[in-house]
């Protein structure tokens, strides 16, 4: 009997989530040794890449050998919910916006190391491969969603788009392992939000739309590094 058959849909996103976890620990453990630099949020965007590269592997592999799918789906979600979608991430957007405005002139008049940077200064696209985040945020929230999340959905007896969330956002968390405790939770909340939008309208356009906004507008606005 084949892999592919002996492996139920449960089993195999277990197992998929298992060994995702597994290659992040081996290259947080070896990352110091390799690059020669120290495991902190400044070299920390090295190690992102390098969880989307082995993430991509790994789901190539279990889809081409397991029941676990890939669900392109998320990118076709029909006008009707895709419309829906952007109706509910524009305003959620815009929210964000201007809650991280305020942030930065708060910052100006009580921080002046904040103050020093400057709004949109070159758009910081030289520091830490920042000109990859669009791309980075399209490939993450293709996997979390059309992989990862749909997966869980799809290995579950009885639908609950709660499990199925939360399930996800704890995964996110765990591979965020090599960033600080308050970022780690940060990637859960985003990955959750984002996680119910996706099970409301089944489109991933409004996540990556939320995802860019987090965490790339934060940093080219001067209010970190």
């Amino acid at each position: 009997m084949s892999i592919k058959k002996r492996l139920t849909p449960a089993l195999a996103t277990l197992l998929f989530l298992l060994t995702g976890i597994a290659c992040q620990v081996v290259v947080i453990k070896i990352f110091p040794s390799v690059t020669g630099l120290p495991l902190i949020e400044d070299n920390a965007y090295i190690l992102t890449r390098i969880m989307e590269g082995y993430l991509i592997v790994l789901s190539l592999l279990f889809a081409a050998f397991t029941n676990f799918k890939i669900h392109f789906e998320c990118f076709k979600p029909g006008m009707e919910r895709f419309k829906k979608d952007m109706l509910i991430s524009g305003i959620l957007t815009a929210a964000l916006m201007i809650i991280l405005i305020a942030i930065k002139f708060v910052q100006n008049q009580v921080d002046p190391e904040a103050a020093a940077r400057p709004w949109f200064g070159g758009l910081y696209l030289g520091t830490y491969m920042r000109w990859f985040y669009p791309i980075s945020a399209v490939l993450q929230e293709l996997f979390v969603k059309g992989i990862v999340e749909d997966n869980i959905t799809a290995s579950c007896k009885k639908y609950n788009k709660h499990f199925s969330v939360w399930m996800t956002g704890l995964f996110f968390f765990v591979l965020h392992m090599g960033y600080n405790l308050p970022m780690m939770f940060g990637a859960a909340v985003l990955c959750i939000v984002t996680g119910y939008l996706y099970e409301k309208n089944k489109s991933v356009y409004g996540s990556i739309l939320i995802h860019f906004v987090v965490g790339f507008v934060p940093k080219i606005v001067g209010i970190t590094r």
